[in-house]
């Protein structure tokens, strides 16, 4: 039976990839006090890179939306 955050993200049809190894060498997180910083996240479907650029400068906001919707999504 699925949990509730199994739940949530099947509502906002979010499937978790599985993780793509590191491209370089370093921490990917750091937890300082009650704050976690998260390094050396990319758009990333299926192990490639999807989208790059800057946002106005090629890259349009909603691009980059989906852009940091990848990287969260890679995150999780």
């Amino acid at each position: 039976m699925p949990g509730r955050i199994d739940l949530k993200l099947a509502e906002l049809d979010i499937t978790l990839p599985t993780p793509m190894p590191p491209i370089a060498n370093y921490v990917p997180y750091v937890v300082t006090g009650n704050l976690v910083v998260v390094s050396g996240q990319v758009p990333a479907i299926d192990g490639k890179i999807a989208i790059t650029g800057k946002v106005s400068a090629g890259i349009s906001v909603d691009r980059g939306k989906e852009a940091a919707r990848l990287c969260f999504i890679n995150v999780l």
